[in-house]
């Protein structure tokens, strides 16, 4: 390293005019503005939260890619292998904040009536959304979509479709987006953008471009119960209600 570049790497931006100035300057010789060693460190930290974050979704998508557009994947035993692996990692990148993610976990104030509620805008959205995207599908596509035929004439079929599409998502999703996600952001945003970025990549990560319609909103109300109730559980229950319509109808 030459004299001159050594000179450089001893020095930092002033925060206002962006001269270089000694790194334990508390004040800058060229404007007078007095540097915050905080608001630096706190800098650090937000960036470093929004590439763990960034990680987490990278390793997601990348999964959620290969399965989708990938023929050689498109199997059960693969669809088994995804599906897990989303979970542990949902798991590990929640429990590596565990002293601040774990009051998410709570269910503060447990209301029955609550729950019903919540349950009932899941199910009524979620018939509305069958007979959209049914309808959407037939017009542009003419087609059906049918996702149950690989497991059609398992003695298991009915309880798998059910525990990949409704119990897994219900849980995984809202661990990984509601949960690490929108708490990770909340600490870098505010409560706004924080509860926006999530929904829309969560709602990137179905890679349905014909579901944009109802995934964004359906994410961004996931987002104001988690936000509003400061638990994830009633969230849960309402992706699991929602799913568990879907699958019904899949089944009927």
């Amino acid at each position: 390293m030459t004299t001159h570049e050594t000179y450089i790497a001893e020095k930092k931006a002033c925060i206002e005019c962006g001269t270089l100035i000694g790194l334990n300057c508390k004040f800058c010789g060229s404007c007078g503005k007095k540097q915050s060693i905080e608001d630096e460190k706190s800098f650090e930290s937000k960036w470093t939260l929004i590439k763990q974050t960034g990680l987490f979704y990278v390793i997601l998508i990348s999964l959620c890619a290969a399965s989708n557009f990938i023929p050689y994947f498109q199997t059960f035993g693969w669809l088994l292998f995804v599906e897990i692996a989303l979970a542990i990692i949902t798991v590990a990148f929640f429990a590596y904040n565990w002293a601040d993610n774990k009051t998410v976990l709570v269910w503060r104030n447990f209301s029955f009536q609550k729950l019903c509620a919540y349950g009932a805008i899941a199910v009524i959205s979620s018939v509305f959304v069958h007979y959209t995207v049914g309808w959407l599908n037939f017009t542009i596509y003419n087609k059906q979509e049918v996702y149950y035929t690989f497991l059609r004439g398992n003695i298991f079929g009915e309880f798998i479709l059910i525990f990949f599409i409704a119990v897994m998502p219900a849980l995984f999703e809202e661990l990984g987006f509601r949960g690490y996600m929108l708490q990770t952001l909340l600490k870098v945003g505010d409560a706004e953008q924080s509860l926006y970025i999530s929904a829309f990549l969560f709602a990137i990560l179905h890679m349905s471009f014909i579901s944009l319609f109802w995934l964004i909103p359906f994410a961004i109300l996931q987002g104001l119960v988690r936000l509003k109730e400061n638990t994830l559980w009633y969230g849960v229950m309402m992706h699991f209600f929602f799913n568990l319509t879907a699958c019904l109808f899949m089944l009927s």
